[in-house]
């Protein structure tokens, strides 16, 4: 069974090299004739030329000599006659001449004949010029022949027969040449057409050839045709199967608000782990660590997202393709400042599969709930500091005012100013108890849809007394597009007063610029306000909205902490940002 599945391979193996043999020496033969056919041709072509060549100097001597004879004879008719009609053949004849030699030497540059034709063409230009001069002097002359004519006319007659035998010369061996080629010419001219007949018959025989194979291919083809087409339709099915899958399943990983990617590992010639490239990204990864029309889809990790080796992300991902322990944790985003992530990597394969999810949310709200703690806690505190206290301070008033009415006058007038302390002291402890039970206590909202530029201007104009007292500037921008926002309009303004207040004192006078600016953050609005005071250190940041902490000599320090509590029963997100020597920025974000 095994040797008659192998036995028509063999022989198909056969009939393809005997084949391709065939092929190669028809290609070979078809190529020496050609390259014979060239070279008879390129011969026949040259023995046409040469013979071309031979015919137009023989013409150009013939042409030359009997021009020269013709100015000779008219000008000696001239001298012995003083006919003015001889005079217009050697007129004729001049230029005739002149072009021959121009064109004798034009052929001899081109390589028309090796012969020397210098000789005769130098002889030809003497015998002009002796025929000019002889016209001329007899032109001018009195008298009849002279001596000195007869003279000219016997050396021109000697240049003339020198001319006529260096002609005759030249004839004869340009004639040589001539029958030379004429017979190379007649030996090649019926080679030719015979070798391109030969050469036709053999390509149209390979290509007879190769059409029958190419038709009994084409049969075959037809039938394996059909069989590929029966299961390129099953792979079609099972593709759109795939298709629907993957289509669903893309479904599935795009409409999850967490970004979700695949990765390969990236490994050096020592098999170590040097990068990963992903080979799957939802649509809100390639909307957080993508770029427009630059899809994820192999890029490397280090080269997209290169803060993930500072941030230990990529040493923990190769932890888990090389153990296979998953990896979960939760940091702030470097990539997106004041973002907290929950990360969850597993391995896949050789690479690993990651779940990034926003939890800044869950963040803050569990921030809100432990701050809303500590908030109860320091209003249980407040309010029994405050009973405690009131009580004892309600009684020393009453018995001051009882002392002060008992005391005689001139002994009243002589204790006034300690009185004076002590009744100013009371009224202070009696407002820092009302202040930090106002700053402690729950407040009861009634919230509607609000303006965000009239909420600015109006806490705007609230501190334009104090803006104006210490020569500040402050400006109001609100981006293109801003909705409305759902807030207690007094008491979202009490938060923006206090704020606005802090950012006063922290400013120089004089050089003081605050700045309200409401801008979109996807779909939420943020309230930025923006001074460009002294800045608070790092470490002091955290302790802004505690209650009694001032950074301002006098300071109570219950105005942050009151306008805290007046935000975070408003759900709004409190960032702040500061540099020393430059200012500080509140960024307040509200809910959607």
């Amino acid at each position: 069974m095994l040797f008659r599945i192998g036995d028509p391979a063999k022989r198909n193996l056969k009939e393809r090299r005997l084949l391709r043999a065939l092929y190669a020496g028809t290609v070979i033969l078809l190529a020496l004739f050609l390259v014979a056919t060239i070279r008879t041709f390129d011969r026949y072509s040259t023995a046409n030329k040469s013979i071309r060549d031979s015919n137009a100097v023989l013409h150009e001597l013939e042409s030359m000599v009997s021009g020269l004879k013709d100015a000779q004879t008219g000008v000696r008719g001239f001298v012995l006659t003083h006919d003015t009609s001889f005079v217009l053949p050697f007129r004729m004849a001049q230029p005739a001449v002149e072009q021959s030699i121009r064109r004798l030497d034009s052929l001899h540059r081109a390589g028309a004949t090796d012969l020397d034709l210098e000789t005769i063409q130098e002889l030809s230009r003497q015998v002009l010029r002796q025929i000019q001069e002889q016209f001329l002097s007899e032109r001018s002359s009195p008298v009849g022949v002279q001596g000195d004519e007869l003279d000219q006319m016997r050396r021109s007659r000697d240049l003339m027969e020198r001319i006529r035998a260096e002609k005759n010369r030249l004839t004869r061996e340009i004639e040589q040449i001539r029958e030379m080629d004429l017979s190379q010419e007649r030996s090649l001219e019926p080679d030719t057409p015979m070798m391109l007949m030969v050469y036709s018959i053999l390509a149209i025989l390979a290509t007879g050839v190769l059409f029958w194979r190419l038709f009994r291919a084409l049969s075959k083809a037809e039938s394996a045709e059909a069989e590929i087409q029966r299961k390129v339709d099953e792979l079609n099915k099972e593709v759109r199967t795939r298709e629907f899958a993957e289509r669903s399943l893309k479904r599935v990983l795009d409409s999850s608000p967490s970004a979700i990617m695949a990765f390969r590992s990236v490994r050096d010639r020592m098999g170590l782990v040097v990068d990963f490239e992903w080979i799957l990204a939802n649509q809100e990864c390639e909307r957080i660590y993508g770029r427009e029309n630059d899809p994820l889809i192999g890029k490397r990790l280090l080269v997209q997202l290169p803060w993930t080796r500072q941030s230990g992300l990529f040493d923990a991902f190769r932890e888990v393709v090389e153990s296979g322990t998953p990896h979960e944790s939760n940091q702030q985003s470097m990539h997106r400042p004041g973002v907290w992530t929950h990360i969850h990597a597993l391995r896949l394969l050789d690479g690993f599969v990651v779940t990034i999810t926003d939890i800044s949310e869950t963040k803050r709200a569990q921030e809100l709930l432990a701050e809303g703690d500590r908030l109860a806690i320091t209003g249980g505190i407040a309010r029994t500091i405050a009973h405690e206290v009131r009580n004892p301070l309600t009684n020393l008033h009453m018995a001051l005012e009882q002392m002060l009415d008992e005391l005689e006058p001139d002994v009243r007038e002589e204790i006034s100013p300690y009185s004076d302390i002590l009744e100013r002291n009371m009224h202070r402890i009696s407002k820092l108890i009302t202040d930090l039970l106002e700053s402690s206590k729950t407040k009861e909202l009634h919230k509607r849809a609000c303006n965000v530029e009239t909420l600015l201007t109006t806490a705007l104009t609230s501190v334009q007394d104090r803006l104006d007292l210490l020569e500040m500037r402050a400006d109001v921008s609100v981006e293109d597009g801003i909705t409305k926002v759902m807030a207690d309009p007094d008491m979202i303004g009490v938060a923006l007063t206090n704020l606005c207040i802090n950012a006063i004192e922290a400013m120089e006078e004089g050089k003081g610029h605050l700045l309200l600016k409401a801008v979109m953050h996807r779909d939420k609005v943020r309230v930025c306000v923006i001074d460009n005071g002294k800045g608070i250190a790092e470490e002091n940041i955290q302790r802004l909205f505690q209650a009694f902490y001032s950074g301002r000599t006098g300071g109570m320090g219950l105005g942050l902490t009151s306008a805290r509590t007046i935000l975070n029963a408003h759900e709004v997100h409190v960032d702040v940002e500061s540099t020393l020597g430059q200012g500080t920025t509140f960024t307040l974000t509200f809910p959607e």
